[in-house]
């Protein structure tokens, strides 16, 4: 994730152009804490489960919370992992850690639509001759506030967290992969400790789990697509990343039409039988 979302500032233009050299150092911060010490189970599995760090956080973007937390305190002053110690000016330490807490919170998938909505509202709205140059002579910073500096910034970070679906296919399908084993193993838990199992974790459903071509076309047009299509009309020097997840929506499709047409051919073949 850090290196996807660094990959996209520079790919953006937006390195020294719109970003500061401490607003950089807060996004790649908050891209390497974003899921510090993760458990591998959902916010809501958390809730459900009454667990200690629900309960500490209130069940309010938990899990975003205990990484800010802990990672956060590794910066503390005097201790030997704070690698800005002596750095930063009080003023600064301050907006760092404000502004990586608040770009932390954004990653909540429950905070998806309000980040997109509001950039889009407030930045793809905005005059092409507002928007970065693709100049690469031109020099001049973007005038923006800071307000939409720190949006633009959630927005990287989204793009680059769930960047695995613009990766090559065959890269994309292991994150895939990895990623329902671990929703299944979540699903195992609720099911031994009698709660319900929640959405795409039961492995015992047929076609259940991110790993199935319908699955992944819903995430694709509902979450995936109108994100990257939106930093796409902000920064066109990114429609790299909107080819290759295009290119990832015709694999699961292709997957999705095989796996209709084998539930047709064994249904004609169980009726033969009768």
């Amino acid at each position: 994730v850090t290196q996807r979302f660094a990959t996209i500032a520079i790919k953006s233009d937006l390195v020294g152009r719109v970003f500061g050299d401490l607003e950089i150092l807060t996004g790649l911060l908050a891209a390497i804490l974003h899921d510090f010490q993760h458990p591998g189970t959902t916010n809501n599995y958390q809730v459900k489960m009454n667990s200690s760090v629900a309960k500490q956080f209130n069940d309010q973007h938990v899990l975003e919370n205990q990484s800010l937390c802990l990672g956060l305190e590794l910066l503390d002053p005097g201790k030997n992992t704070n690698f800005l110690e002596g750095c930063l000016s009080r003023d600064q330490s301050a907006s760092l850690r404000s502004k990586v807490i608040a770009l932390v919170l954004g990653t909540d998938m429950q905070e998806h639509f309000n980040v997109l909505s509001s950039f889009k509202a407030k930045m793809v709205s905005r005059s092409k001759d507002s928007a970065p140059s693709q100049d690469p002579g031109a020099q001049q910073p973007q005038s923006y506030t800071s307000e939409e500096r720190l949006l633009i910034m959630k927005m990287a970070l989204k793009c680059a967290d769930i960047g695995h679906i613009t990766l090559p296919p065959d890269v994309h399908l292991l994150w895939v992969q990895s990623l329902q084993a671990e929703f299944f193993k979540q699903g195992d838990m609720e099911r031994n400790n009698k709660v319900p199992i929640s959405f795409l974790c039961d492995k015992n459903k047929p076609r259940n789990g991110p790993a199935y071509g319908e699955n992944q076309l819903g995430f694709i047009d509902v979450i995936c697509e109108p994100m990257y299509e939106a930093w796409v009309r902000m920064f066109p020097s990114c429609e790299e990343l909107l080819k290759a997840l295009h290119a990832n929506r015709r694999y699961w499709e292709g997957e999705s039409m095989a796996s209709r047409e084998d539930t047709l051919t064994n249904n004609d073949i169980a009726i033969c039988d009768v």
